[in-house]
């Protein structure tokens, strides 16, 4: 008999875009809405999970160093099935519409897609094409290939000896005329490697000293006479992100293009490093939101003690628990994204909404990834002994959520990055601004809610600032702040849109993460509505 997917994905065939409420409200309150996401969302759920499922599982990434005639390649050997996924994700725009400079589009597109291996392909591909339009000089036949041949990119800066510390960067450039050469021994976490067609490279102009030394360069992977620009030492093994190849990359030598210029270096890689923050945040709220669909399904058929495992109230508990987190989170993920879409214009020196959407980005990374990973944990558990089989999907959810926190920096760098903007810029000000706009525009019930929640961490956040121990709580005032910010717009889109479901989903966050509890009076019947948008499949 032929195997039939929905046998083990209940969710196959769901639209992940016009099936998604909570999603439909953020597009309305945003103002933005496309109707190709429509036809991304089906396919996913149809066609995409399945393919990269059995990826995952049985045809992972191959390193060919050498052809049958003695020639070096460097390649990394992918299935068809798998090249044929990121081309048709490719010929949706997920990149392309990056150079139109609609980048919601891709990150509405990251949400959806989510499977944060196949993803990374494109989210690196999706930055490399923003540093090459934006910071490029007289590279416009690279950006074209981009746009039109299904080109890959990349970027390499990370370093063994220094991880997220680019200062401790060892890779040198020098000048070759209109090009530079590159020597580097170890890009340590080099993802799609042996797939890209270029990569984003950090290195040190003429071994010029500490952080501010670090330049930026484009490097193709192959030299004019079709040679390896680089050489790949080997592909990791990991928990997670099977379908992206992550490499350990060999600068030899190699031919590189500057972007912008040795005195905004660092400033440009850490703004390209912004999508991929964004995209990480997205990636994680959407495989949660896989992640619980699934579980409710599962709910509704499985029974346990005479009757479906739904109708026990501590399994309707966990999952209008698990529904406000991934609201939450996808809410202020989306309000970052949006955010960053609105300043991508500025350069080095940056404004203050820059800076605004950088403190967003942090903040939405750690909030989301770390809900992400409660999620599709908790996910597990619902589904008992199955949910931790290789045989089915949400174990896979689960191992490629984890990433999403340590990608583009750990949490630890993300609450010191912010940390550095709240000091320098006094970001937390503005932040306290936008939030206390937001309850004079809500109801009075929801006015109340976030008033308290402002009120609890005005004092949080004054006992820590003024602690004399900031760096010990940095990570306690991103998620101080983060919480706040993710109730704030969660309350505000459902009052915005008439999503009242998105209300009580806000309301639970709140007791969750500002009382430490579950509501005492609340009305299990309304687990009907925070619920209901599920059934629509």
């Amino acid at each position: 008999m032929k195997f039939d997917f929905s046998n083990i994905f209940l969710s196959r065939g769901v639209n992940y875009f016009n099936d998604d409420k909570t999603l439909h409200s953020i597009m309305k309150y945003l103002n933005y809405h496309d109707d190709a996401l429509a036809d991304m969302g089906l396919y996913i759920s149809s066609e995409m999970i399945e393919d990269s499922m059995f990826i995952d599982h049985y045809a992972k990434p191959v390193l060919k160093t050498w052809g049958i005639l003695d020639n070096e390649i460097e390649g990394v050997w992918i299935s068809r099935d798998h090249n044929s996924i990121i081309e048709r994700l490719l010929d949706m725009g997920v990149v392309s519409r990056i150079l139109d400079k609609d980048l919601m589009f891709h990150f509405t597109s990251g949400y959806l897609i989510s499977d944060s291996g196949l993803f990374c392909t494109l989210t690196l591909t999706g930055q490399t094409v923003y540093a090459l339009k934006k910071y490029s000089n007289n590279l416009n036949d690279f950006i074209e290939h981009y746009r039109n041949d299904h080109w890959l990119g990349a970027t390499y800066y990370t370093e063994i000896q220094g991880g997220s510390d680019l200062g401790a960067n060892k890779t040198v450039a020098v000048s070759n005329g209109d090009s530079f050469i590159l020597n580097g021994e170890n890009k340590y976490f080099a993802s799609d490697a042996g797939l890209a067609d270029g990569a984003i490279v950090t290195a040190r102009l003429n071994n010029k000293p500490g952080v501010k030394g670090i330049s930026v360069f484009f490097v193709p992977a192959l030299k004019p006479d079709g040679s390896p620009n680089y050489n790949i030492r080997r592909l990791k093994d990991k928990l997670g992100t099977i379908l992206v190849p992550t490499g350990e990359v060999i600068l030899n030598n190699s031919i590189g293009y500057m972007l912008g210029n040795d005195n905004n270096g660092i400033y440009i890689a850490l703004e390209i490093l912004e999508i991929s923050r964004i995209d990480d945040a997205l990636a994680a709220a959407g495989i949660a939101r896989k992640a619980l669909w699934e579980s409710y399904l599962y709910s509704l058929e499985r029974h346990a003690f005479g009757k479906a495992i739904i109708e026990h109230p501590l399994i309707i508990r966990d999952l209008i628990e698990m529904q406000s987190e991934v609201d939450a989170s996808t809410v202020l993920s989306f309000i970052a994204a949006d955010m960053f879409s609105k300043v991508t214009d500025e350069e080095p020196p940056y404004h203050d909404d820059y800076h605004m959407a950088r403190a967003f980005t942090h903040m939405a990374k750690n909030i989301s990834s770390w809900a992400s990973d409660h999620v599709t944990r908790y996910a597990m558990e619902i589904f008992g002994g199955k949910g931790f089989l290789y045989d089915f999907p949400v174990e896979k959810f689960h191992r490629d959520s984890i990433v999403t926190s340590l990608w583009e920096g750990t949490s630890n760098i993300q609450a010191l990055d912010f940390l550095e903007i709240l000091i320098k810029k006094k970001i937390d000000k503005r932040i306290i601004s936008i939030i206390n706009d937001i309850i004079k525009d809500l109801s009075k019930e929801n006015a109340d809610i976030l008033s308290s929640a402002l009120r609890r961490s005005l004092e949080n956040l004054e006992s820590m600032l003024s602690s004399g121990k900031t760096e010990y709580f940095a990570k306690d005032i991103l998620n101080t702040l983060g919480h706040l910010s993710a109730l704030a717009f969660t309350l505000l889109i459902s009052e915005k849109t008439g999503n009242m479901e998105l209300s009580i989903s806000g309301k639970i966050y709140y007791y969750r993460h500002f009382l430490n509890s579950f509501p005492y009076d609340f009305d299990f019947n309304s687990a009907s509505r925070i619920l209901h948008w599920m059934k629509r499949i």
